[in-house]
């Protein structure tokens, strides 16, 4: 955001400026757009640090995150990704050690944010919207991110989540709520490419034990990816990356994958969304653009081009 804001003030256009930087980076002002404008977002509380640590700012912490919500709860830090920081509160015990240090930090500046916890199915998507100044947003691409287990909540790639390509326009609502929800985060002169993260929901046990299930048999076919990435990760990218693209092309195009694949359609067919997140920073070299076969540098570069001649 620093370097959006010097280039802004020496004139130059840039693509996600400043104030793009600032919503997406903060998990709260992002919320309370997208519920100010009727998105469907999880519930959630948020308690600044206290000033001075009296004796009684523990029990109004929790005093204030028990009435708004109810366990199990996610106490998450207001800025940063990754996973980081991300806990599952299933009892006031629990709580209690979370909030033991009123620390302000890097990815926790403000105070203690938590969301309701939402039953996914397994999984949730990472979707990518593009805008050009002067335009209405668009959907770029899409990917599931399938935990391994019910023990681990969090989806993240980074933290083992499977990435499987989904093309949402099979599902023109859900384009049309991202387009939305992208939007309002961008400005109407902005260039801006953003990954919105939405939790698909449908209230039904089933769809998590179908998916927690398919995706056992999935995780073998996903190793030989990881495996690749592990070896390689202190090269040169361009030195393994058709060797990385081959392993991704055996794991799309194995039976287990397509199995996961047409599940999660098949659930995302009937499912409504809750949209809890923004990234204007996301990663996308490996992962994305592998299991999409969409490439976000391109639309980077034609963003950077059109900005320089128009």
């Amino acid at each position: 955001m620093q370097a959006s804001s010097m280039l802004e003030g020496l004139g130059k256009r840039v693509i996600n400026p400043s104030g793009v930087e600032a919503l997406c980076g903060s998990k709260i002002e992002t919320a309370k757009i997208w519920m100010k404008n009727g998105l469907d977002v999880p519930k959630w509380v948020f308690v600044p640090f206290p000033k001075a640590q009296d004796g009684l700012w523990k029990e109004r912490v929790l005093t204030q995150m028990e009435e708004g919500l109810s366990y199990p709860l996610v106490l998450k830090p207001t800025h940063g990704s990754w996973g980081k920081g991300v806990q599952k509160i299933n009892s006031r015990e629990e709580l209690l050690a979370a909030i033991q240090e009123p620390q302000a930090s890097s990815i926790n500046p403000d105070g203690f944010f938590a969301q309701e916890y939402v039953p996914k199915p397994g999984f949730d998507l990472r979707i990518l919207c593009y805008k050009e100044p002067f335009h209405t947003p668009k959907y770029l691409c899409c990917i599931a991110r399938v935990t391994r287990s019910k023990d681990e909540f969090r989806t993240n790639t980074h933290l083992g989540g499977l990435p499987l390509g989904i093309d949402l326009h099979r599902f023109p609502v859900l384009v049309r709520e991202a387009e939305e929800a992208s939007g309002l985060l961008q400005g109407s002169k902005d260039a801006s490419i953003i990954a919105l993260d939405a939790m698909p929901y449908t209230n039904d046990e089933k769809d998590e034990s179908l998916i927690l299930s398919l995706v056992q048999n999935c995780i073998p076919r996903f190793e030989q990816v990881r495996k690749i990435v592990a070896e390689n990760r202190m090269r040169r990218y361009a030195d393994w990356k058709k060797d990385l693209e081959e392993a991704f092309k055996a794991y799309k195009a194995s039976e287990e994958y397509k199995d996961l694949k047409g599940a999660i359609e098949s659930i995302l067919s009937r499912a409504r969304v809750k949209w809890h997140e923004a990234n204007s920073r996301f990663d996308f070299a490996i992962n994305t653009r592998n299991a999409t076969g969409i490439n976000p540098a391109y639309t980077y570069l034609d963003l950077a081009q059109g900005a320089t001649t128009s």
